[in-house]
């Protein structure tokens, strides 16, 4: 893509977010701003391609209580049992709800209504307050749905939720098992990792052998990671979570031998990232079997 035609895009872009009904515009402006391909809807085969599809014509407002990080707690205490979620520590609609003085010196702040609304905070006393609660209504002050047209999370009630922190002993940063799941069959597992400081990502099939990749990407793990002792067991759990889906993806923590639900996603990277293996994303394309449109 040539200088001027990515400022086309760009353009485009920004002038299809706010229009309304120009969701599918939007999408296949933005996809080829990001990939340097087309979109294509009328035959999608690759696993980014299959995802938008799903996203415009099958997901639709009611898996909202699937993806809303308190609702989905109920779902969770259902299906798998009370014991894989993380000790809630308050929900609130307003900033000015949360009474930080109760909160423990460890915790762990998220917006309930999309994904990258999160405050980790390992040292209370070291907190800019203030800061944090201007963050924190920027979050709320959002809708989700306005940044990839996903509308699952379009009728979301924000809110924030404080949570237990999670500390995972002998690494700089907790390990989130992501299972891609596919008709509910756990396939392979997305995981992010710290390596020289910087978080990176890789992927594993499901016997826990390592995706390689056919060029040097900076983003991309070097380092193995050893498979988890419970590992059966998350493939299990994401079993039971995924039954009822096309496609999800299935996060869980493992820490110290126990296993912690994180969340469910339905659309894995907003379906706006390939694959970083380039060869499975027609592979993983091909384990999504459409049905027809809604």
């Amino acid at each position: 893509m040539n200088f001027l035609e990515r400022k086309y895009y760009q353009l485009m872009v920004k002038y299809l977010k706010n229009k309304p009904n120009a969701d599918e515009a939007y999408i296949k402006a933005n996809y080829y701003l990001k990939n340097n391909r087309r979109l294509n809807l009328e035959n999608p085969v690759d696993l980014s391609e299959k995802i938008q599809w799903l996203k415009l014509y099958q997901y639709d407002e009611s898996y909202k209580k699937y993806i809303d990080k308190y609702e989905v707690r109920k779902h969770i205490k259902e299906t798998i049992g009370e014991e894989y979620l993380n000790e809630l520590l308050g929900v609130y609609e307003d900033v000015e709800e949360i009474d930080f003085d109760a909160l423990p010196d460890k915790f762990v702040l998220k917006g309930t209504h999309g994904s990258g609304y999160n405050i980790i905070v390992e040292d209370k006393s070291k907190l800019d307050w203030p800061k944090v609660k201007a963050q924190l209504k920027k979050f709320l002050a959002q809708n989700y749905y306005d940044k990839y047209k996903e509308i699952i999370y379009r009728g979301i009630k924000p809110r924030i939720i404080a949570e237990k922190f999670l500390d995972q002993l002998n690494d700089d940063a907790i390990l989130d098992y992501k299972f891609l799941c596919f008709h509910g069959e756990p396939k392979f597992i997305h995981v992010k990792a710290l390596e020289d400081g910087i978080r990176k990502e890789v992927d594993y099939d499901i016997n826990w052998n390592k995706l390689e990749i056919p060029e040097e990407r900076s983003n991309y793990l070097k380092r193995s990671l050893e498979k988890p002792d419970n590992f059966e067991d998350m493939i299990e759990i994401a079993k039971i979570l995924s039954k009822d889906f096309i496609f999800v993806r299935v996060d869980l923590y493992s820490i110290e031998g126990k296993i912690y639900f994180g969340e469910l996603t339905f659309l894995h990277k907003g379906g706006m990232k390939r694959v970083i293996s380039e060869p499975h994303n027609k592979i993983m394309g091909d384990l999504i079997k459409l049905p027809n449109k809604k």
